[in-house]
């Protein structure tokens, strides 16, 4: 299950979102009013419906905004803002806005991270903005810790809008309950459509001991799950939470399940996870939406045709319109799509959402955020830049960062050693700029701590690296000029695939707004979903698109007459059952339990590559 899932993952990364990123201007500390615009083409409006929804996911702290990047520097405060824009215009029309969230609110930022309990602060700030609907990641369940300030905050601030159809918590007195609600019935403000709303979890298994995690098969079957469904008067079924929209099965045992009892009535679902833009057509009356990751996206979705309804046949006759934007987090974008001006006379920003503004930056301040580093000279990338290469964050970890690994134990210093990491350890790129307490959270946010296999036999540590790189969920190390290609994208249910060559289309969109593409200098978000290539409310220009490995390994102390005979192998702990996996492969008459692992020490990853740039590039720019 992991290895397909992360097969998935990646497979849905190269077909939806082609590049990641866009180009950096001057470093801002704060803002709103302060971050500079983002160069773009026109903005696509959005479309309204009579039943509307605006949806984040995998925010992991990011309430601050991007700080380096124009095209994402919004904050929580301006989204609150946004939100309450927006639900007023609704209520000018006569129409109906819920704004939901689909989990996974740690891990990521300095905002979040920087404290214990992780997300005492962002947790707080969180809440300031009017959502209605909320529901649980993955990341709210790996610490014990977290996954109680869960229970004990969100879930009573929401009352009952806080949504964990399959994620239960084990209270002091060892009962389990769930940490949410598992169904919320409502009716809209102002169209009076009755809404039945659940929130799941894909099929999580690496939680904390204090939850539990059921599998959404199972749940669906459940005599909870089958009697909300069947109760009388629902117009609607909204199903939100942590799941990819595209190729995973969760969200189709949910979808079979309704069907099974409502041939015809509408349902609309949210995902995340897989930190991605897509739209899915499940049938004529049902669609899915994933907002994408860190706050560079939100989404909005517009209905049109559902309203209040007695009976399953009037529903199924009135047929449904769709329309979808991923709206960059900029405060220009946002004050757009909200009819509202930055300046000079400003309209934007209300009062709740000038306060948050204004206690994010306090906070950014108290927990030493913004302390700087040095300057990183260049941007260091991940998938956006070739590896091994110069602007590759993997070549700069490997080939200077690694070394300054100081094991706890003094005795093993001199060692020969093999230090592997996982591509996965890092989370973001590190942009050219001032390098501040806060990037080294963005850059690297977990804390894995170093182990250790002492004085393993060198002729079986240097074929690991190449085990861990051939797993299954590798498709190609590369793909130079992904706009280039010819993609297919399969419509569920509508039909045959059909095949776009991406780059003309693109071409043509920009040439239909008298604007040259070659002028276009923003590079950001290229999204390909079912319903086309206009969902991104801003045209980009694309970046490349490069596959990580695995892991890397770095090579350090070895004489330099001749290979060791036997050398220490030092990784992550995330890594730990991988290798010895690939162990298993490699040495098959040794035993997994007979392999002697021990804790090596040494600073975290963010820590080591703090130093780096403090030593490197700490006089640039202080």
């Amino acid at each position: 299950m992991v290895f397909s899932a992360l097969k998935c993952l990646v497979l849905a990364g190269l077909l939806l979102n082609l590049v990641r990123g866009e180009q950096q201007d001057s470093f801002v500390f704060q803002q709103p009013d302060s971050a500079p615009p983002p160069r773009t083409l026109p903005l696509r409006k959005i479309e309204w419906g009579n039943l509307n929804f605006i949806s984040t996911t995998d925010t992991h702290g990011w309430l601050a905004g991007h700080l380096l990047q124009p095209s994402y520097a919004a904050d929580w405060g301006d989204y609150a803002s946004f939100i309450e824009h927006i639900k007023a215009e609704a209520d000018e029309r006569g129409v109906d806005v819920i704004v939901v969230d689909d989990g996974d609110q740690h891990d990521g930022n300095g905002l979040s991270d920087a404290t214990f309990v992780n997300g005492d602060v962002s947790q707080q700030i969180l809440i300031m903005a009017p959502i209605d609907l909320m529901s649980i990641g993955n990341h709210e369940l790996y610490k014990c810790e977290v996954t109680q300030q869960t229970y004990d905050r969100l879930a009573p601030h929401f009352d009952g809008r806080y949504l964990t159809s399959n994620v239960e918590i084990q209270l002091d007195n060892g009962t389990w309950v769930h940490i949410g609600k598992r169904s919320y019935r409502f009716t809209t403000k102002n169209q009076k459509i009755n809404i039945m709303a659940f929130g799941f979890l894909f099929d999580f298994k690496l939680n904390c001991d204090n939850s539990r995690v059921s599998e959404v098969e199972d749940v669906v079957q459940q005599a909870w799950f089958q009697s909300a469904i069947r109760e009388p008067g629902i117009d609607m079924f909204l199903v939100f939470g942590h799941y990819p929209i595209r190729f995973w099965p969760e969200m189709w045992a949910i979808h079979s399940a309704i069907r099974a009892v409502h041939k015809n009535i509408p349902i609309q679902y949210f995902g995340g996870h897989s930190h991605i833009r897509d739209f899915v057509v499940l049938d004529s009356h049902a669609t899915a939406l994933q907002a994408g990751r860190f706050l560079e996206t939100i989404g909005w979705l517009s209905i049109n045709g559902i309203e209040p309804a007695t009976t399953e046949s009037v529903k199924s006759s009135k047929p449904l319109q769709y329309s979808r934007r991923y709206i960059d987090f900029n405060p220009h974008s946002l004050a757009f799509h909200a009819n509202k001006s930055l300046g000079p006379v400003k309209t934007f920003g209300t009062p709740r959402g000038n306060e948050i503004s204004s206690i994010i930056h306090d906070y950014r301040i108290k927990l030493n955020l913004t302390y700087p580093f040095g300057c990183v000279p260049r941007d260091y990338l991940l998938e956006k830049a070739k590896y091994p290469g110069p602007n590759s964050l993997l070549t700069l970890l490997e080939e200077h960062v690694l070394q300054d690994l100081v094991p706890d134990d003094n005795s093993l210093s001199d060692n020969s050693r093999l230090i592997f990491i996982n591509s996965g350890s890092l989370r973001y790129d590190m942009y050219g700029g001032v390098f501040t307490v806060d990037q080294g959270y963005i850059v690297s946010p977990f804390d894995n701590e170093w182990k250790y296999f002492p004085k393993m036999p060198y002729a079986i540590a240097k074929r690991i690296l190449s085990k861990l790189n051939a797993l299954d969920y590798i498709f190609m190390k590369e793909l130079t000029t992904p706009i280039s290609r010819t993609m297919t994208i399969r419509r569920q249910n509508l039909g045959d695939a059909f095949e776009m060559d991406l780059m003309p289309t693109l071409i043509s969109a920009a040439a239909s707004q008298d604007v040259d593409y070659e002028d276009l200098k923003t590079t950001g978000y290229v999204t390909i979903d079912d319903y086309g290539l206009d969902g991104d409310d801003t045209p980009h220009k694309p970046y490349p698109l490069y596959y990580l490995p695995n892991a890397v390994a770095t090579e350090d102390k070895f004489p330099a007459s001749a290979d060791p005979e036997m050398t220490d192998v030092v990784f992550l702990d995330f890594m730990q059952p991988f290798i010895l996996d690939a162990l298993a492969d490699l040495d098959p008459n040794t035993k997994r339990e007979d392999w002697l692992i021990k804790s090596y020490g040494g600073k975290a990853m963010k820590e080591l590559i703090k130093d780096y740039v403090l030593r490197e590039w700490g006089t640039d720019c202080l």
